[in-house]
């Protein structure tokens, strides 16, 4: 499928998810283990609780309780944060905006020459970045959008303790929290924050 029909789809499922609940979702469970049914009802609950509709961009959901969260090429999730509902929803905010990015990945790709700028070098995924240099970019930008998102659902302080208490992507998440005002205008330049300001 081209970029554009891509583009074009995923604004029309957008548009469509004015008053997402959990009911329009389609949630598999990989093992059916009662830690994926308890994730599950979780999420289920959340997706009634708050509105996440200005996040959501793809109703396919698995969670897998031998997986680490992931977006593609169907949204995984797993039983991690089954007892915390603020990271359990950021995690899903989180994998929704990969979505969004691949829609608009030619102001991703733009956003990024500038980031490589404010960030000449960006560290390993031992060091609290991505998997490489592009995916710690990328996940500067999603890292953004995930903390707006979250703390317009529960409040800036809640969003910065989910985000400061994840164990994967510290570098990236510190920076987010530390240094907000740069990378929103920065995204803001790529209209990358319409979707969660």
């Amino acid at each position: 499928m081209s970029r554009i029909l891509l583009t074009i789809s995923l604004i029309f499922v957008l548009s469509l998810s004015a008053f997402a609940s959990s009911s329009d979702f389609d949630i598999r469970l990989a093992n059916n283990s009662p830690r994926e049914k308890a994730a599950e009802k979780q999420l289920k609950r959340l997706l009634d609780t708050y509105d996440v509709s200005p996040f959501v961009f793809t109703y396919s959901i698995k969670i897998d309780q031998d997986d680490a969260p992931h977006s593609h090429p169907i949204l995984t999730l797993n039983d991690y944060f089954i007892e915390d509902d603020a990271s359990a929803l950021s995690t899903f905010i989180h994998e929704q905006l990969h979505w969004f990015g691949i829609a608009f990945e030619p102001q991703v790709n733009e956003a990024i020459k500038d980031l490589k700028t404010l960030y000449p070098k960006v560290p390993s995924g031992r060091r609290g970045g991505a998997r490489d240099d592009y995916s710690t970019y990328v996940h500067l930008i999603v890292g953004l959008q995930e903390y707006y998102a979250s703390a317009s659902l529960f409040g800036k302080d809640e969003a910065r303790r989910v985000l400061l208490g994840k164990t994967w992507y510290t570098w990236i998440y510190r920076e987010v929290v530390e240094n907000e005002e740069e990378l929103a205008k920065l995204l803001r330049k790529h209209d990358l924050l319409f979707m969660v300001e």
